[in-house]
């Protein structure tokens, strides 16, 4: 049984028994899955760190936008069950006036949007925002929007009650005129910060400030635990930070990846991903192209007759960058995921229909310089892991959403053929009986191998003096 410590052209992916062998049955169906970045190890992928740049009127739209997923947020919260926390992911960012689904329904928006809108609070916050004429990070955003979040829900749910659609209750609104003198100030002393400290220390003060904020968040949850039921956290105290996230949304497309390494002798990577070394490697042939390396797979394609249509693709596997570095991108100039109507008239312009500045890029003359732009930046950052992650070598595709066809598992699930697959590493403590029953199973499919070369079969061996884990093939 000879070792061998070099696979031509070969990209590795680590599985389970039950991942290959159980419910999914993945060497049996020859399936590959793609994962959203929620399924992911490592939470910190994909990471783009979001600012926003805006004017009076783009502020003016994103606060107004806030109002809207807020009233659909209570709409959500008066049907839902006080012991049931609210889904972040249902948080309803693409909704806006023109996509409601009733006149009536619009009329409530409307009313919640005007009574938000009457207030100084709202005066103040925008005022703030407008004047800044800087960046403004999440940290400091989010801040921001916690600091009238209680008294707009207060206002919002008043708007509810007197439309007979909630009964009349122990106000929650916070007292606004401390708020406002609050915003005031702040509006008053940032200039005078940012000369002494430049806009990083500005950031550095505002994550300072969201940490205290979070720790006195915590603990007034932890004094009210007997009444602060998992609903009304999720109202009350979550609602900004998952109303932030989620305009992710409106900027990229969802991304999906499936993922490869380059090694198949890494320990670690044997215990994580193929169960403590009992599960296996799969050996894949990756072919070379003009750009990189690539692997045939059949998936989805878009909409046929018969319902999602597929066929086989080449698709391109991309090393993975280990890096601490994030991405930075602007808010509004790069909303990606409206028709472009809808987006001039939600996002930059004003009641008396005047076009915001910052709404150049939605020229004619400047949309494929602009698309060419927002592309390019899509792919980096879902290629980039933290440092610590380096041993892995990993090697990804990455599918994007664009035709919304990736939203269940049929859509994200891809097959190869056993030309693609040239052998199976059985692992240090792969038992036997799951051995034989692999065999079984791909046996029966070698028909289908037309490659001169033979799939193999290997076990995988620790090999004490050289301190490595080796591959030896069965003759």
């Amino acid at each position: 049984m000879p070792s061998v410590s070099h696979f031509e052209n070969a990209v590795f992916r680590y599985r389970s028994i039950d991942a290959l062998l159980g419910e999914r049955e993945e060497l049996g169906r020859q399936t590959v899955y793609f994962a959203p970045p929620e399924h992911l190890n490592d939470p910190m992928e994909g990471l783009r760190q979001i600012y926003w740049h805006g004017d009076r009127i783009t502020w003016r739209n994103l606060l107004r936008h806030y109002v809207i997923c807020l009233q659909n947020r209570l709409f959500q919260a008066l049907s839902t069950d006080d012991s049931e926390r609210l889904d972040p992911q249902t948080i309803s960012v693409f909704q806006t006036l023109d996509n409601l689904p009733t006149p009536e329904a619009r009329s409530l928006c409307e009313a919640c949007i005007a009574a938000v809108e009457a207030g100084e609070l709202h005066t103040a916050l925008l005022d703030l925002l407008a004047c800044a004429d800087r960046d403004i990070g999440f940290s400091e955003l989010q801040l921001l929007l916690r600091t009238v979040h209680i008294d707009w829900l207060g206002t919002v749910y008043g708007v509810f009650v007197e439309h007979g659609l909630a009964q009349q209750g122990q106000p929650v609104s916070a007292e606004s005129s401390s708020l406002v003198d609050v915003l005031r100030k702040f509006q008053h002393l940032m200039p005078q910060v940012r000369e002494q400290v430049s806009d990083d220390g500005v950031e550095i003060i505002h994550n300072i400030r969201q940490i205290m904020s979070d720790q006195t968040t915590l603990l007034a949850a932890y004094q009210h635990a007997d009444v602060l039921q998992p609903k009304r956290a999720s109202l009350f105290f979550e609602f900004t930070t998952e109303y932030l996230t989620n305009l992710m949304k409106l900027v990229y497309p969802p991304w999906y990846v499936a993922c490869f390494s380059g090694r198949h002798d890494n320990a670690a990577m044997w215990s994580y991903y193929a169960d403590n070394h009992r599960g296996c490697c799969l050996v894949f042939r990756a072919d070379d192209t003009e750009t990189g390396r690539s692997l045939l797979l059949n998936g989805p394609t878009g909409y046929g007759s018969d319902g999602i249509s597929r066929s086989v693709q080449n698709l391109p596997l991309e090393p993975v960058r280990y890096t601490a570095g994030e991405q930075r991108i602007e808010f509004f100039t790069n909303i990606g995921r409206l028709p472009l109507a809808p987006l001039a008239r939600n996002w930059f312009q004003d009641n008396h229909g005047r076009t915001s500045p910052l709404a150049q890029h939605l020229n004619e003359d400047r949309q494929e310089a602009w698309g060419n732009a927002y592309w390019e930046n899509f792919t980096p950052p879902l290629l980039r892991k933290l440092p610590d992650w380096q041993h892995e070598k990993e090697l990804r595709i990455v599918l994007s959403d664009i035709l919304n066809i990736r939203g269940t598992d049929e859509g994200r699930t891809f097959t190869y053929d056993y030309n693609t697959l040239d052998g199976i590493i059985f692992g240090i403590n792969t038992n036997l009986s799951d051995k034989v029953r692999i065999m079984h199973i791909v046996n029966a499919k070698l028909a289908s191998r037309s490659v001169p070369e033979p799939f193999k079969f290997y076990q995988a061996r620790y090999n004490a003096r050289t301190e490595r884990i080796e591959a030896h093939h069965f003759i």
